[in-house]
C-alpha cells in the first residue's frame, strides 16, 4: 500500500467533509465512498483499490488525481480489506488475491498491451484485458419498453440493453469513467451531483466472480447500494388506467371492485387528475419547450376533482394507497396554481439569476419556468411549493413518466431519468426524521447502473401481443443481473395492435404471469375498447382472472419474504434459472422461465388454447437436484429432463420443489394493508428435510433494518410420516400481533390414519379436489413451537395420487358444459355416464367419505369415458381430459 501526500490530504478532507457535512438521516445504510488506504496501491497515474478477493476498481488519470466521492453506480468502497499482495516493477505492478491476479506494466493509459487480470473458471484460465470481447454479458436491462412488440436487444427508441454485471466468461466490466460524482455538501440532501473534473481519465470496476453469480450479486449490492424493501402494499394489486375519471366515477369503481370481492391496494390515477387544457384537442398546440401543453399540470382538474384532499382520504378509507401520474419536461406555468408559490421560493434560494424580471416582461407578463431538476435551488423550491402540497393532500406516492430527452440541458450527459429517480426518492429520505417515517417510493423508470437503489420500476407502454408477454419473463428476471429486481409492467398490455383489440385470452394469461411479476399492476390507455374490469369478461376469462388475483394475494408471506432476502443478499424476487444452475446449457436457454424465490418455479403461457382441445403448449425444463410439483396439475416430473406440457385456459402453471414449504395467506384477505394472522403453509409432496422461513415487519416504516420478525418453518417426510415444526417467532416489530392462527396444507398425500398437534388429536379434513390434508390450528402465542405429525399408510402407492387434482378439476368444469351440450344438440333427456360421474364425482365422493380414497381411485375408468364421449362435438373435452390422465 502506497499514498502520496497529495492523495492523502484529498483521502483526509474528503472523509471529514462525508462526516461533518452529510445530515442525519431515517434510513441510511451506513455508505461510505472513500476504501480503507489499506485497500489501495498506486503505481504512477494509475491506482487499484481492492473491493474483494474478486473485484478490483482500476483507475488511470492523467495528471493522477483519483476519485473518491460517489458516483451515480458506486457509493461505498469501504469494505473490509480482502488479503492481496502486491510486487513492483520499475513502472509495473502486480496484485495477487486468493481469486485473481491483476499485472499493470505502467505508465500508460489502460490499454490491452498493459493490463490484464487473470482468474480460474472451471479449472480453466481466463484472461481479461481492456478491449476484451463481451459477448459472455448475461446482460442487465435497458429504460423502457414504450412501443415493445418482443425480444430485442434495442428498444424501439433505441436504448440498447445495457450490460449486467453477470457473465457466462466469468468477467463483468463496469465503466463508470464518464459518469458523475455525488458531491457531499451541507444540506439536507447530504449529496449533489458534480461533473467529473476535466481530463483524460478512466474509472472500471472488474467483476471477476466466475459462474457465482449470487456471490457477485451480493457484493455489488456492497459497493453500488442495498436494493430497498418496499412497503408491503405495493405486492398487492394495482388499478391503473389512463381515464378521463371523475371523483365519483373513481370512488365508486375501488367500491365495484370491492364488491367482486377482488383485493386491492393501489389506486393509481393518470395524468387528467390536473388540467390537460388543450392536449387532448386536434393539433394541440406546442409550449415553449416543445411539448403539447396539458402534457406537464399540478393543478387538479376542479372540474372532475372539486375536492381532491376528500377524494385520497376517501381512497384511504377503504385501506387503498394513491399514486398521480407526473411529466415534469415543461418546467412551472404561468397557468399553474403552483406558480404564484414556487417563484419567489425558487428566487430567494438561487443567485443564477437576478431576479423576478427574468420570468416577468418589460409588459408584466409571467413567463415559465424551465424545468431543471440538477439545480439544488430548483429543486429545493419544486418539492417545497409543488410536491409537497400535493402529498398533503394525501398523494401516496408519485408516478414519474419522464419521456423526453433523455440527458439534462444543464449538466452534461446527466441522465434525467437518473436524477429524477434520486430527488423523488431522497426528497422522501430527507424528510425523514425517525424510523417510523414511511418508507421512500417511486414509481419510473430505469435510469442506468445505480438506480436499484431508488424503487421501484415503471416499464412503460408495450403493445398487448403474445409476443410481448414471451419477452416479459426475459426481461423482468434479466433486470436481477444490474439489481433492478421491482419492474412494474402494464398487465394485459397498454396499447393494442389492433388485431384484434379485445383479448380476453391475453390478458387472462398475463395476468397469470403477472401473479410471479415483482408489481403487479393493470393498465391501458385511453381506449374504450380495452378492457381492463375483470367481471365484465365472460366467465370462463373472469374466474381464471379472479383467481390469479386471488393467489397473488395468498402468495403474498412467500413474495414479502423474498422481498426481505433481496434486501438483505442483493439476489431479486425473479431471476434467471443459470444464478441456481450456472453451469447447465439448459439454464440459458430457456428464458421463459425463471425462479420465484428460492422455491418456486415460474412461466407464462405464451400461446393461445387450441380450439379443439382448449389446450395450450408449455415446454418447461425441470432442474436437476429435485423434482417438481406442479401446483395446477398434482403432477410430479423429475428433475433433469425438458417435458412438453399443456393446461386449460382455468391452469396457472407454477412449479414447487418437492418437499417445499410455501407460507400463503389467508384466502380471505382484501388488502395487504389490513390485519389478518392467519398463517397458511402449503406443503408441496415429497420425501426428505426442507425449511423455509416467514418475514414481518409493520409493512411501511423504515425501521425494517432491525425491526422485524422472522419464524421458521422445518418439515421431514417418509413414505409413513410428515412432520411439520414451526419454531417460535423470532424478534419484534412495532405493532407487533402476538398471537398466531396456523392451517397445514399437504397436498398430493393420502388420507392420514393420524393427525397431532403438539401430540394432542388435531382438527383436519381431506379436501378431495386437492388430495390434500388440511390442518387448522387454533389461535395461539407466536411464541410457542407448533408441531405437526400425519402418518399414513405405509403400502398406498403415491403414484396413484399423481395427476388426478388436474383431471378432478378438468372433469368438474367441463360437466356443466357438457350437460349444455347434452340438453341443447344430443338429447334433452341424455344424462352423463356412470363412468364419467365417477371421474367428474370423484372429488365430492372423497370428501363425503375420506376413508375410501384408495377404492375410488383405484375404480377410475378412462376407457369407459372415451366410448362414452365419441360425439364429434365432444372430442374437446376428451382430448382435454386424455391429455392430463396421460401426464
Amino acid at each position: 500500500m502506497e499514498l502520496n501526500s497529495r492523495r492523502m490530504l484529498g483521502v483526509l478532507f474528503l472523509t471529514i467533509a462525508l462526516a461533518v457535512c452529510a445530515p442525519a438521516r431515517a434510513q441510511s445504510f451506513s455508505y461510505n465512498p472513500v476504501a480503507d488506504e489499506s485497500a489501495v496501491v498506486v503505481c504512477g497515474n494509475a491506482r487499484f483499490t481492492v473491493l474483494t478477493s474478486r473485484l478490483v476498481r482500476m483507475e488511470w488519470a492523467d495528471d493522477a488525481v483519483f476519485e473518491d466521492r460517489a458516483t451515480l453506480a458506486v457509493v461505498n468502497r469501504h469494505l473490509e480489506v480482502p488479503a492481496f499482495r502486491v510486487s513492483r516493477t520499475r513502472s509495473g505492478v502486480t496484485i495477487r488475491t486468493k481469486d485473481l491476479t491483476l499485472r499493470y506494466k505502467g505508465p500508460g493509459k489502460f490499454a490491452e498491451g498493459n493490463l490484464c487480470v487473470e482468474f480460474t473458471l472451471n479449472g480453466k484460465k481466463v484472461k481479461w484485458h481492456p478491449g476484451a470481447d463481451e459477448n459472455g454479458n448475461l446482460m442487465g436491462t435497458f429504460r423502457t419498453l414504450d412501443g415493445c412488440t418482443g425480444y430485442s436487444r434495442i428498444n424501439y427508441k433505441g436504448d440498447p440493453y445495457e450490460q449486467g454485471i453477470l457473465s457466462r466468461d466469468g468477467w463483468a466490466l463496469v465503466d463508470e469513467s464518464k459518469r458523475h460524482v455525488l458531491q457531499a455538501e451541507d444540506s439536507d440532501w447530504g449529496e449533489w451531483v458534480e461533473a467529473r473534473p476535466e481530463g483524460d481519465r478512466l474509472d472500471w470496476y472488474l467483476f471477476a466472480y466466475g459462474h457465482a453469480y449470487k456471490d457477485a450479486l451480493a457484493d455489488f449490492a456492497r459497493v453500488a447500494g442495498r436494493i430497498p424493501l418496499p412497503p408491503k402494499y405495493v405486492f398487492g394489486y394495482w388499478w391503473s388506467r389512463y381515464w378521463q375519471y371523475s371523483d365519483f366515477e373513481f370512488i365508486g369503481l375501488a367500491k365495484e371492485i370491492r364488491s367482486h370481492s377482488i383485493p386491492m391496494d393501489v389506486m393509481v390515477i393518470d395524468m387528467d387528475w390536473h388540467d390537460t387544457w388543450t392536449l387532448m384537442s386536434r393539433n394541440s398546440p406546442k409550449d415553449e419547450f416543445g411539448q403539447r401543453i396539458g402534457w406537464t399540470g399540478y393543478t387538479w382538474q376542479k372540474e372532475l376533482f372539486p375536492d381532491p384532499a376528500r377524494t385520497l382520504s376517501q381512497l384511504h378509507a377503504m385501506n387503498l394507497r394513491t399514486s398521480l401520474n407526473l411529466h415534469p419536461a415543461s418546467g412551472i406555468q404561468p397557468y399553474e396554481d403552483c406558480y404564484d408559490r414556487f417563484v419567489p421560493d425558487y428566487l430567494s434560494r438561487t443567485t443564477d439569476y437576478d431576479g423576478p424580471k427574468d420570468y416577468l416582461s418589460q409588459d408584466g407578463k409571467k413567463r415559465p419556468v424551465p424545468f431543471r431538476m440538477d439545480q439544488r435551488a430548483w429543486a429545493d423550491a419544486y418539492f417545497n411549493s409543488v410536491i409537497h402540497p400535493l402529498e398533503r393532500m394525501g398523494v401516496d406516492f408519485w408516478w414519474l413518466d419522464w419521456q423526453q430527452w433523455k440527458e439534462s440541458k444543464y449538466v452534461k450527459d446527466l441522465s434525467n431519468t437518473f436524477w429524477l429517480n434520486y430527488t423523488f426518492f431522497n426528497d422522501k429520505v430527507r424528510r425523514s426524521t425517525s424510523l417510523s417515517d414511511e418508507r421512500p417510493l417511486i414509481y419510473h423508470r430505469w435510469g442506468g447502473l445505480g438506480s436499484h437503489r431508488y424503487q421501484i420500476g415503471f416499464s412503460g407502454d408495450c403493445y398487448d401481443t403474445w409476443d410481448v408477454l414471451r419477452f416479459l419473463p426475459y426481461f423482468t428476471a434479466t433486470s436481477s443481473n444490474v439489481g433492478y429486481g421491482y419492474w412494474g409492467h402494464d398487465i394485459g398490455g397498454h396499447q393494442s395492435d389492433g388485431k384484434p383489440y379485445y383479448k380476453p385470452e391475453i390478458y387472462t394469461r398475463w395476468l397469470q404471469y403477472g401473479v410471479f411479476t415483482p408489481i403487479f399492476k393493470t393498465h391501458s390507455t385511453k381506449s374504450a375498447l380495452i378492457e381492463r374490469r375483470i367481471w365484465t369478461y365472460a366467465p370462463e376469462y373472469a374466474g381464471p382472472m379472479r383467481e390469479a388475483v386471488r393467489l397473488r394475494y395468498s402468495l403474498s408471506p412467500y413474495i414479502y419474504t423474498a422481498a426481505r432476502e433481496t434486501f438483505d443478499t442483493g439476489v431479486c424476487l425473479c431471476r434467471p434459472l443459470y444464478y441456481e444452475y450456472p453451469e447447465a446449457a439448459e439454464a440459458y436457454s430457456h428464458p421463459e422461465e425463471f425462479f420465484f424465490g428460492d422455491d418456486i418455479l415460474a412461466t407464462a403461457v405464451c400461446e393461445p388454447v387450441d380450439t379443439l382441445t382448449g389446450l395450450a403448449p408449455r415446454e418447461i425444463w425441470f432442474p436437476a437436484g429435485n423434482d417438481w410439483y406442479d401446483v395446477a396439475t398434482g403432477c410430479i416430473y423429475e428433475g433433469g429432463q425438458t417435458r412438453s406440457l399443456s393446461y386449460t385456459l382455468n391452469e396457472n402453471p407454477w412449479y414447487v420443489k418437492a418437499g417445499a414449504i410455501i407460507p400463503m395467506a389467508s384466502e380471505e384477505i382484501a388488502s395487504l394493508q389490513e390485519h389478518n394472522n392467519l398463517l397458511r403453509l402449503l406443503v408441496a409432496p415429497g420425501e426428505g428435510e426442507s425449511k423455509c422461513s416467514v418475514y414481518e415487519d409493520d409493512g411501511v416504516s423504515q425501521a425494517y433494518e432491525k425491526a422485524f420478525a422472522r419464524t421458521w418453518v422445518t418439515k421431514r417426510a417418509s413414505a409413513g410420516n410428515c412432520t411439520v415444526t414451526v419454531a417460535p417467532r423470532e424478534g419484534a416489530y412495532e405493532g407487533m400481533d402476538p398471537m398466531r392462527r396456523l392451517e397445514f396444507v399437504l397436498e398430493g398425500v393420502w388420507v392420514p390414519t393420524e393427525v397431532t398437534v403438539n401430540g394432542a388429536p388435531a382438527t383436519w379434513h381431506y379436501e378431495g379436489k386437492d388430495l390434500a390434508v388440511v390442518v387448522s390450528v387454533p389461535e395461539m402465542s407466536a411464541s410457542e413451537e407448533v408441531v405437526l405429525s400425519c402418518t399414513f399408510p405405509e403400502d398406498a402407492p403415491v403414484s396413484l395420487l399423481r395427476g388426478k387434482k388436474g383431471v378432478f378439476h378438468r372433469m368438474m368444469a367441463y360437466t356443466p358444459v357438457l350437460k349444455d351440450i347434452f340438453n341443447t344438440s344430443v338429447d334433452l333427456y341424455k344424462l352423463l355416464s356412470r363412468p364419467f360421474l365417477r371421474w367428474a364425482q370423484c372429488a365430492s365422493h372423497i370428501d363425503a367419505d375420506p376413508s375410501r380414497l384408495k377404492e375410488y381411485l383405484e375404480g377410475l375408468d378412462l376407457e369407459a369415458v372415451r366410448k362414452d364421449l365419441t360425439a364429434e362435438h365432444l372430442e374437446a373435452a376428451l382430448a382435454t381430459i386424455e391429455a392430463q390422465v396421460a401426464l
